[in-house]
């Protein structure tokens, strides 16, 4: 999506209903416009038109959550790529991002991916290359997540090296944060179970703060982000001595 388009998503994700003429004088540009960008975010998944304007579709359904701001998240999903070697084990926590890392290690050897997220497991149903592991639990259906005291069990009985872990907020108390409880304490048991946490998040997260931690400061090792980063939030990784890689 260009940024334009990424602009009108955001606004139809914070309101139920937006008119053509609203999006027009909100982002300068021609009403004719905004009805072209309106017909490819609905044809994308992303929002449902309405007579002379747009409204929301399902707030947690992954497909809308992967194409906001897919070409960051692949950005960053490339660098993160990088890090993953041929028959190595990884947790993979459920979100948007770490859904198209998981789709981009497809063309990896031998790769084991443990996950919470039953969209990930399903990518790789005809896939050889790719061993999944799915955590056992209870299923929130609108995430396809799964979450809960038997998710946690399931991972007092692994250790990896590394742990590729999403988030929805940050705050320099919390940390990395997250605005679904029960998700929240799987993360941070994937987290406990692995030797490096590699944070994925596109930078228009940090401008956020979730209700509870997914996983303090100190226990991450390496945040992937895009260069939008604010300042600000980057300076407060970098005094706790976070490595940051910002993808381009």
């Amino acid at each position: 999506m260009n940024e334009r388009r990424n602009e009108i998503f955001d606004i139809v994700s914070k309101k139920p209903t937006v008119t053509v003429k609203e999006l027009s004088k909100i982002l300068v540009v021609s009403e004719v416009t905004i009805r072209k960008d309106l017909s490819l975010l609905e044809n994308q998944g992303l929002l449902r038109r309405t007579h002379g304007g747009a409204m929301q579709i399902a707030s947690n359904s992954i497909e809308k959550r992967i194409h906001y701001r897919y070409d960051e998240k692949l950005k960053i999903v490339k660098e993160a790529v990088k890090l993953i070697e041929d028959g190595e084990n990884v947790l993979i926590e459920a979100g948007s991002t770490n859904a198209i890392l998981a789709k981009e290690l497809a063309n990896k050897k031998g790769i084991h991916i443990i996950t919470n997220s039953l969209y990930i497991s399903q990518m790789f149903t005809d896939n050889k290359n790719v061993k999944i592991s799915i955590l056992g639990g209870d299923i929130q259906q609108e995430s396809q997540t799964i979450v809960g005291p038997l998710a946690k069990l399931c991972l007092s009985r692994i250790a990896v090296n590394k742990a590729f872990i999403g988030m929805d907020g940050f705050s320099e108390k919390l940390g990395f944060t997250c605005g679904d409880f029960l998700r929240a304490e799987v993360g941070k048991e994937m987290c406990y179970r692995a030797e490096k946490v590699i944070v994925l998040a596109e930078s228009s997260k940090f401008d956020n703060v979730g209700f509870t931690s997914i996983v303090e400061l100190a226990k991450v090792s390496l945040v992937i982000t895009d260069k939008q980063i604010n300042k600000e939030k980057l300076r407060i990784l970098e005094e706790n001595n976070i490595k940051v890689t910002v993808a381009n």
